[in-house]
């Protein structure tokens, strides 16, 4: 419910909750993996963010140690039978829905085809010249703007996008100067 304007909508217990008890699911209007994550290839469903390999898997993979062993590996369920890849660009989603839900909100303005590994695609400009302003841990990614952008501009019903991605918009961190700012330093 509605807080106050300063604090916005916040999420208030009617009953006793108890460790560890799931008391809210939603689904983002909007993600994105972190431009690091993405470059150190930690494999995400390009929709909903979900792991498609096992934490086990992606720690050998990335210490380069295939005997790696992490406890617990039964609470890691990857269905790698599920997976699907855009057919164009070879982006990788952990089901036909995520995959489907993708093409319908933003991935047919975004998608690259065989340009993905193109340095050169207006695309992967912005993810690098992004990186080498934000260094880890990274705190927000120029793609979740751009899906966002391309959810406004794939939209039938631009309208009621835009009013759902002004819900998020309060007020920036600094009112005197403009996004644009933080974002080129001093290339602006």
């Amino acid at each position: 419910r509605f807080v106050s304007s300063a604090k916005g909508k916040g999420l208030f217990a009617t009953q006793l909750i108890q460790k560890g008890e799931t008391i809210f699911v939603e689904r983002p209007l909007v993600a994105a993996q972190f431009l690091w994550n993405a470059l150190y290839r930690y494999r995400a469903c390009d929709h909903c963010l979900r792991a498609l390999e096992k934490a086990e898997e992606n720690a050998q993979r990335l210490t380069g140690k295939p005997g790696q062993v992490l406890p617990h590996p039964e609470l890691c369920a990857v269905r790698k039978d599920l997976h699907q890849n855009c057919p164009h660009c070879q982006v990788m989603y952990c089901s036909a829905e995520c995959r489907l839900a993708a093409a319908e909100q933003y991935h047919q303005v975004l998608c690259p085809g065989p340009s993905q590994d193109d340095p050169l695609h207006p695309l992967n400009k912005l993810q690098e010249a992004w990186r080498s302003v934000h260094y880890p841990p990274e705190t927000a990614s120029i793609m979740l703007m751009a899906r966002m952008v391309a959810t406004v501009k794939q939209a039938k019903d631009k309208d009621r996008w835009i009013r759902l991605f002004s819900q998020f918009c309060n007020k920036t961190a600094n009112e005197e100067e403009e996004i644009v700012h933080k974002l080129l330093g001093d290339k602006f």
